[in-house]
């Protein structure tokens, strides 16, 4: 909570030996204040309120007023900003802008890269806390030692930064941070209620051009890393990892990683990167892998050798790519992606041709939506799909 009160500053005095009276707002350590507009000799001051008697007050009952009527303002500004959560994302000097225009908040006076910083430490999904995250980093970088307030961010200054990151990364990777801070511009604007939707800048703002990489690997290839032989055990476990996946219709590193049981032949789930619930029919040939890469206290190996899914994700697309330079293979930059892409170009094509829709129920693409909610998705059509592009694959041994 923001401690408030009226104080003599004494710091200072004027050139007519009078202090100036001010209200002093001390938040998370910090001190800012507001100038009442009222200076006097220390004699005349008494525990908040100015003394009969002071001479250059020329009404001292009206002016005592106005200070508790500042007082008291401060203190209403400060109630509303604790009504609506706002306290914990502010700094003394942004509640004293608040007070001082009257209960708005100034875009100039927020630091967007304050802001982000805060955001990411209420993510509970350790995936996207650490997407932002990166953003954050990202952003620091590219400001140096300069703030970074909402009004800098301009449609001009998104055009710069967007120009800045491809000049590092992958259009792919530039526009993660363009949407990150998008979505923070949203969540300011619709849940903080911190900025007017009049300071939006992505009106009509042109994200990078992404051209979508094709990891859709022929049927022959993935036969190919099937049948692989080798003698090296971290290839064997990478090649069996990919395969598992494709088996559990290019189920993500992440899911994978935090399945603990099976129930009902099937895995029930509810995919990280959308919360959406999921269930995935277990086949033979999952079956069998999971079997033989069984863990010892967990239910597979995988999970009991790396201490979290990235480290698990890194490690199998670098043995995936030393199995991929193979003479028979030769995807040299095979990595686990290629799965989830190659299951969904098996399906999409002749002689199985499945329609979009279902393919998308298949692989848990996108949050439930209202429409979602007038249909009960059968999964029996999921199952009889990844069915059918598994019988393709195993047709030729």
């Amino acid at each position: 909570m923001a401690a408030i009160n009226i104080k003599l500053d004494t710091r200072k005095a004027k050139k007519d030996g009078t202090f100036p009276i001010k209200l002093f707002i001390r938040h998370k350590s910090k001190m800012a204040y507001i100038n009442a507009n009222f200076s006097i000799e220390e004699r005349f001051w008494d525990n908040g309120r100015i003394k009969r008697g002071c001479s250059t007050i020329e009404n001292v009952r009206m002016a005592n007023n106005k200070l508790a009527m500042l007082l008291n303002e401060a203190d209403e500004c400060i109630g509303q900003l604790e009504d609506r959560r706002r306290l914990d994302v502010m700094n003394a000097k942004q509640i004293a802008d608040y007070i001082k225009n009257g209960g708005k908040q100034h875009q100039s006076s927020i630091n967007f890269l304050d802001y982000l910083e805060d955001y990411t430490k209420i993510i509970n999904n350790t995936s996207t806390r650490d997407t932002y995250y990166a953003t954050l980093i990202r952003l620091r970088e590219y400001m140096g030692n300069d703030l970074l307030f909402f009004d800098d961010i301009t449609k001009a200054w998104l055009s710069r930064y967007k120009e800045y990151r491809l000049s590092k990364s992958s259009a792919g990777t530039t526009n993660i941070d363009l949407r990150n801070i998008r979505a923070l511009f949203n969540r300011a604007i619709d849940v903080d209620e911190l900025v007017g939707q009049e300071s939006y800048p992505f009106r009509k703002f042109e994200f990078a051009k992404a051209t979508p990489r094709n990891l859709r690997l022929p049927i022959e290839t993935i036969r190919e890393i099937r049948d692989f032989k080798t003698d090296l055990e971290h290839q064997a476990l990478a090649r069996d990892f990919f395969m598992l996946s494709f088996y559990l219709i290019g189920m993500n590193n992440a899911d994978i990683y935090e399945v603990t049981k099976i129930e009902d032949g099937r895995i029930e789930y509810d995919r990280k990167k959308t919360t959406k619930h999921y269930s995935i029919k277990l086949e033979p040939e999952a079956l069998e892998i999971i079997e033989r890469r069984k863990g010892d206290e967990k239910l597979l190996i995988y999970q009991e050798r790396y201490s979290n899914f990235k480290n698990l994700t890194k490690q199998m697309n670098k043995h995936l790519k030393e199995i991929g330079k193979h003479e028979s293979i030769k995807v040299p930059e095979l990595v686990m992606y290629h799965a989830r892409h190659s299951w969904a170009g098996i399906a999409a094509k002749k002689p199985i041709g499945a329609s979009k829709a279902v393919i998308a129920q298949a692989l848990g693409h996108g949050k439930i939506t209202v429409t979602d909610t007038y249909f009960d998705f059968d999964n029996e059509l999921v199952d009889d799909l990844n069915r059918k592009v598994l019988d393709i694959t195993k047709s030729i041994s």
